[in-house]
């Protein structure tokens, strides 16, 4: 069974100085209290030879404890329904993620630095060797290394994968590409967290195939060329199930678009942009997307401050 969040932990997971944060983390102690097993891993003091039980007993790395999570979640009737937690505490982890684990929360806790996080480098390619749909992340600094590169690049057997009050840097030595990169990785969640840097791509990049039931909402998204872009051929339906993808109440501060949806299929409402281009066209200069589905933006541009997207109309 899940162990009990203690004070300590508590008061560990809302070390928080955004706002943003401490209500996404606030919501994590409603979300993960769910039957399953709990996994600790120190990435300072623990050893992939213990049981990874306790915190007296911890992993060192995160990829052991997904690993085990994986086989726990599979190993019988008792976790084929359940949500396993993995708790974990390091400097930062130095590891290219290559499998999740299926229902499994990844709980950052303690600090890195001055940062109230747990720290992850290194660029991630989880892919088809086992499916992990539903993995979700808490309370972590995801960086790239010194190379750069994209942080986390996703597939079709990552549907289902959320990233909750979490921050992604590109401040490596060669800035990173990107932060996320999703290709037909259906029902993405990204949810209160904060990019920084240089990117020098865009930020979030949903490609060609179903990106259907995909949330980027209340996330703060600085860049160095664009914020989110929708490739031509992203689609939000699958057969005959439709599910729309929303880009909503997020503040992004970028060199080209904020928001570029070459599809023309998302629901954009609510965003604060701001751009170092000119407005362009209609806004196009910091919003390219379909206006018959979206409300309530506002756009500056190197030569527009504050105006509507879409521009306002009459009934």
């Amino acid at each position: 069974m899940v162990a009990p969040l203690t004070a300590t932990m508590i008061r560990q997971l809302n070390n928080s100085n955004m706002a943003h944060q401490r209500a996404s983390v606030g919501t994590l102690l409603g979300r993960i209290a769910v039957p399953g097993y709990a996994f600790y891993v120190d990435g300072n003091f623990g050893d992939d030879d213990n049981d990874g039980a306790s915190w007296g007993s911890p992993f060192q790395t995160l990829t052991y404890a997904l690993a085990a999570s994986a086989t726990a979640i599979a190993s019988g009737a008792f976790g084929w329904a359940a949500r396993n937690v993995i708790y974990c505490k390091a400097d930062s982890f130095v590891e290219d993620l290559v499998l999740l684990a299926p229902k499994t929360d990844v709980v950052g806790v303690g600090s890195l630095d001055r940062f109230p996080y747990c720290g992850l480098v290194g660029n991630h390619v989880p892919t088809g060797a086992t499916a992990s749909f539903g993995t979700r992340f808490f309370n972590f600094m995801f960086s790239a290394p010194a190379a750069g590169g994209d942080i986390w690049t996703l597939d079709s057997y990552n549907a289902w994968l959320e990233f909750n009050g979490c921050r992604f840097s590109a401040q490596s030595t060669t800035p990173a590409t990107g932060a996320i990169v999703a290709t037909a990785a259906s029902h993405l969640r990204v949810l209160g967290s904060t990019f920084v840097g240089r990117y020098s791509d865009a930020v979030i990049e949903l490609g060609t195939g179903d990106a259907r039931g995909t949330w980027i909402s209340g996330n703060h998204i600085e860049g160095a060329n664009a914020g989110i872009e929708l490739g031509a051929g992203t689609t939000d339906s699958a057969g005959a199930t439709e599910e729309y993808i929303y880009i909503e109440n997020n503040v992004i501060s970028t060199a080209t678009e904020c928001i570029n949806d070459a599809a023309g299929i998302a629901r954009i409402n609510n965003n604060t942009c701001s751009t170092l281009q000119a407005k362009g066209v209609a806004g196009a200069g910091a919003i390219v997307g379909q206006e018959f589905f979206s409300g309530g933006n506002k756009i500056s541009a190197s030569d527009l401050a504050n105006a509507d997207w879409p521009a306002l109309g009459s009934l």
